[in-house]
This record gives structure tokens, C-alpha cells and sequence, in this order.
């Protein structure tokens, strides 16, 4: 698990994006129960575990005001909300800043997170409590630092579904249905990568613009093409963040084969 010192960090870097792409061995996974937590929210009211087991089922959705992957994959989760809001408990955590800069400082207290997951939630018009994790993330290192992962449970408490994107629409819809069913997701644990990806890179450039020039800088230090891929994506607001992406991947494409084509030509000369 991350150290505390670690965990809070003012630049994004490789070593970070990467360790988002997969679940660590100690996440809690499908069968296992969640982490015991009990956290204030925006609203002035608290929440805990033990606010749901034997009453009613939850998915725990972990986010931060400068995440890309938040920003997306939330007008999805607000569907599903209004339409398994009255039997499934939604609740987002307020974990560190992904894309910390200039305008969006890593949080060191928890007035700057109780600000930030006001601003998030304002900014998304969300409907679901956002709950404070500490400063240090005590709960966001047990579920293993992903920055828009969630975890569904049962009426007991027990995990019968996690996924590494939230925005991945189809995993979670056939849990969601499963859950309200009392059946067991034919789905238990997913890592798709593609669709929430390309929501996310869709959504990137305006949310390192939002941060600051440095989240801006880091991305392109850390993941050269993916902030290449983003900066094309921006020019195509305003597609849904994932046409965003498909049409700047487009767009590369045929610049690349058009550049080989030239060159091609050039040398046959």
C-alpha cells in the first residue's frame, strides 16, 4: 500500500497512470466485504458501513473534482441513478486530486476536500451524498488509490461487483439489475479499459485546463500521446467525450497515413 507521503502528489507521473490501469492483489474484490469507514459528508451529515448492511445495497464510487474519468463517466452514473436510485444506495468518495495544478492544489486538509467535492458536486449537479475520505486517504489506499473505481454490494455487505471505470456503462447496468434482483452479477469484476478510456481522454484537456498549467504540463511529460490524443479530442466539443476521442483517433490516423503517403511518393521519385 501507498505510504501517506506518496499518496498525495502535486504532479501526476508515469509510475501514477499506470498503476491505474489494474487492481492491486489487497483491492477488495467480489466475496469480500468493504472496509469499515466512517466519514463525514458535504452536506454536514456522515456515513457509514453500517448506515447499509442488512438495509440496503450500495455502490461506492470513488472521484475528485480534476479527474477526467470522474467528469465522464458521472451523466452515465446519474442515469442509472435515477433509475435504481430507490433501491440502491449511491455514495461518491472524495479522494486526492488526480490532475492537481495551479487552480486545483493537492487537498492537505479537509476543508480544501470538503471544498473541491462542493465543487464537484455543484459542477456535475449530482444527487448522491459525496463523503470526505481523510487527508491521507486512509480509506482510498484500502480500496487500492483508484481515482474512478466503484464497488457494489448486497444487502449484507458483501462485494458482488467492482469495475476499474466507472464508465463502463455495461458492467454496471446488468449488476445494478442483478442486485435490485437479488441475483448475483453474471459480471462480477471488471477491467475494461476501452470505452471508459475514451470518455476519459475525451474529457482531459478541459480538465487539466480547469486545474492548471501544470496538470497540463504533466500530462504531456507523463503520457505524450495520450495528452496529444486529448488536445485533438478538445477540437471536437461538442461530440460526447468519447466521439471526442474515436474522432481525434480518426483524425491522427488519416494524418499519419496521409504524412506516409507523402513521403511514399517523395522516394518513388
Amino acid at each position: 500500500m501507498t505510504s501517506a507521503s506518496q499518496y498525495l502528489y502535486d504532479h501526476v507521473t508515469t509510475k501514477v497512470l499506470m498503476d491505474d490501469m489494474s487492481f492491486r492483489a489487497h483491492a477488495p474484490q467480489p466475496g469480500d466485504h468493504l472496509p469499515e469507514f466512517d466519514l463525514p459528508t458535504v452536506d454536514g451529515g456522515q456515513f457509514s458501513t453500517r448506515d447499509f448492511i442488512g438495509k440496503k445495497p450500495l455502490l461506492l464510487i470513488t472521484g475528485s473534482y480534476s479527474c477526467p474519468m470522474t467528469a465522464s463517466s458521472n451523466p452515465i452514473l446519474k442515469e442509472f441513478y435515477n433509475e435504481f436510485g430507490s433501491d440502491i444506495a449511491f455514495v461518491m468518495i472524495q479522494v486526492r486530486e488526480a490532475h492537481p495544478g495551479e487552480h486545483t492544489e493537492q487537498p492537505h486538509s479537509t476543508e480544501e476536500k470538503i471544498k473541491y467535492a462542493n465543487a464537484l458536486k455543484s459542477r456535475d449537479d449530482l444527487p448522491w451524498p459525496i463523503a470526505i475520505d481523510s487527508v491521507t486517504g486512509e480509506l482510498h489506499r484500502a480500496l487500492d488509490e483508484k481515482p474512478n473505481a466503484l464497488w457494489l454490494t448486497n444487502r449484507e455487505g458483501l462485494i458482488v461487483y467492482r469495475s476499474l471505470w466507472a464508465g463502463d456503462d455495461a458492467g454496471l447496468e446488468q449488476a445494478l439489475d442483478a442486485v435490485c434482483s437479488n441475483r448475483t452479477p453474471a459480471l462480477e469484476d471488471s477491467s475494461r479499459r476501452v470505452g471508459p478510456m475514451a470518455m476519459g481522454v475525451g474529457k482531459m484537456r478541459e480538465m487539466t485546463q480547469q486545474s492548471g498549467p501544470r496538470a497540463t504540463h504533466d500530462m504531456w511529460r507523463a503520457a505524450p500521446p495520450m495528452a496529444a490524443m486529448a488536445l485533438v479530442a478538445d477540437f471536437f466539443q461538442p461530440l460526447p467525450p468519447k466521439w471526442r476521442t474515436f474522432a481525434a483517433l480518426a483524425t491522427i490516423g488519416l494524418s499519419i497515413a496521409a504524412v506516409t503517403s507523402f513521403i511514399t511518393k517523395r522516394r518513388s521519385n
